[in-house]
């Protein structure tokens, strides 16, 4: 019996020393893991302080630069602010460098024509002058369209029946009475027959006086007949035309014939002449006159549409 007792009572001092072993390795275990847990938030503690203070540092950084590109985008501004202001500056002495051109080129013109030769603009223009022959008169006309439209004085055909416009080559061509307005003295005729030279307006009010012009016509029955004079001044008629007076005379023939500049343009219609008075002459003014002659061709356009 007592021998067991003791066998009991060695196998429970075994068992403590074993439990108490246990429990010693279990709390060195415990503590080796406390360091360890301890040291690893000691480090991350090292990292997140390292990492705000990169992260204060980028935050530093992304403002300077944010100011920088404020600061460019500023100056970018400026620049284009002045260049906005000088390029307005370019553009308007590229317009006045043009006025000062197109002035200069008009007193180079205008220069040219006070001694120029004339003779190639009067090739050109013969070609597209007629001379009217009515049973009432007769006078001088232009072609404005090359399908015949023509222009002449309205009483070169006033109260007349028949007529016939004849071609520097001498071809003759039937006329109709387009239309006409009395007060400005202009008419215009439309040829039959034919594809025509003709003429181009050009600009009474650009015409100055001095400048060389010449007046074509049939003047006391001479066909094609050219008269070079110059511009004496602008006036106006009684019943408010538009006139310019030249020093060229304008002949029984001569009406109706064009007065041309030295490009060979129309700046007046040849009317009348002072009676008495050598070298004084009128012709209706081309700005004036044009309006109405384009009025008369478009009113005939529209009855032929009409009746066709």
């Amino acid at each position: 019996m007592k021998k067991e007792v003791k066998l009991y009572l060695l196998y429970g001092a075994f068992f403590l020393l074993a439990i108490s072993s246990i429990l010693i390795y279990e709390n060195y275990q415990t503590k080796q893991t406390r360091n360890l847990i301890v040291a690893e938030a000691q480090r991350l503690g090292g990292l997140i302080t390292a990492a705000q203070g990169k992260i204060q540092t980028l935050e530093s950084n992304v403002g300077k630069v944010e100011k920088e590109i404020n600061d460019i985008n500023s100056e970018l501004d400026r620049k284009e602010s002045a260049i906005q202001s000088l390029t307005g500056e370019l553009q308007e002495v590229k317009i006045e460098s043009q006025q000062q051109v197109s002035e200069l080129q008009d007193k180079i013109s205008k220069l040219k024509a006070q001694n120029q030769d004339f003779s190639d603009v009067i090739e050109k223009a013969i070609p597209s002058v007629v001379s009217i022959r009515t049973d009432v008169g007769a006078g001088s006309g232009f072609i404005i369209e090359e399908n015949g439209y023509t222009v002449t004085n309205y009483h070169v055909i006033e109260n007349a029946r028949a007529g016939t416009a004849i071609t520097s080559d001498n071809e003759r061509h039937s006329i109709r009475i387009v239309g006409f307005n009395e007060k400005a003295d202009i008419a215009v005729l439309d040829l039959d027959d034919g594809n025509f030279k003709k003429l181009s307006w050009g600009s009474s009010q650009r015409t100055q006086i001095g400048e060389s012009v010449i007046a074509v016509g049939n003047p006391g029955g001479l066909d094609f007949t050219v008269t070079k004079g110059i511009v004496s001044a602008f006036r106006k008629d009684a019943e408010g035309n538009d006139l310019i007076q030249i020093d060229v005379p304008i002949n029984p023939g001569n009406s109706g014939g064009p007065l041309i500049n030295s490009e060979g343009r129309v700046i007046g219609v040849n009317t009348k002449k002072i009676e008495g008075f050598e070298g004084v002459g009128f012709a209706l003014a081309s700005d004036y006159v044009e309006d109405i002659v384009q009025d008369l061709i478009d009113a005939d356009r529209a009855r032929q549409q009409q009746g066709s």
